[in-house]
């Protein structure tokens, strides 16, 4: 220590100004840099919030138009899907109003033959029937059962129809070259 006295003593006063003056301008310059990293820390902090926030609000809004959209889609696609089925329900009804009021079936002219005769003493329905071979009436149950198969035969082409229709009235069918469904069908046959 003696030795660093001896060194102390041969140094200059005003070097010892100019040391504390180099030490302070360097905690300063220290201290500004860490104000200056601080303060564009916040600003670079500022701008990300308020980024974040923008995009959270353009989200908001996207989701809240694409549900708008998606509503106004679902209640066109329930409205035609209540037309669609206005038409089978009313395709339907009329098939059954026309089956209801046909005549009892009668007998193909190539069946009228067919069969053991009835005995000529035969009475009711089928008795009459076998008796008249050429015009004779079908027995209630097949005619029924045959009226079962055109109704349910009839309920399939209306149910075909109207996913058919479902199909067109939402845009899901492949656009067609210039044909007609009518033309096109005519050729696969």
């Amino acid at each position: 220590m003696i030795a660093l006295a001896k060194v102390a003593g041969k140094v200059p006063g005003w070097l010892y100004g100019v040391f504390l003056v180099c030490v302070l301008a360097g905690v300063g310059m220290v201290y500004q840099r860490a104000q200056g990293v601080a303060q564009g820390r916040a600003a670079v902090q500022v701008q990300w919030d308020a980024d974040k926030r923008r995009g959270v609000a353009a989200e908001t809004k996207a989701v809240a138009r694409r549900a708008a959209e998606n509503l106004a889609q679902a209640r066109q696609q329930a409205a035609s899907a209540l037309a669609i089925k206005k038409v089978y329900d009313d395709e339907i009804n009329n098939i059954r109003a026309r089956l209801a009021a046909t005549e009892r079936m009668r007998k193909p002219a190539f069946c009228a033959n067919a069969g053991p005769a009835a005995p000529a003493g035969g009475s009711g329905a089928e008795g009459g029937a076998a008796a008249d071979p050429a015009g004779g009436l079908l027995p209630d149950a097949v005619a029924r059962d045959i009226q079962a198969l055109i109704l349910q035969t009839e309920e399939v082409a209306a149910t075909g129809r109207a996913c058919q229709a479902f199909v067109r009235a939402n845009g899901l069918a492949p656009a067609q070259e210039g044909r007609s469904d009518r033309h096109h069908a005519g050729q696969e046959r």
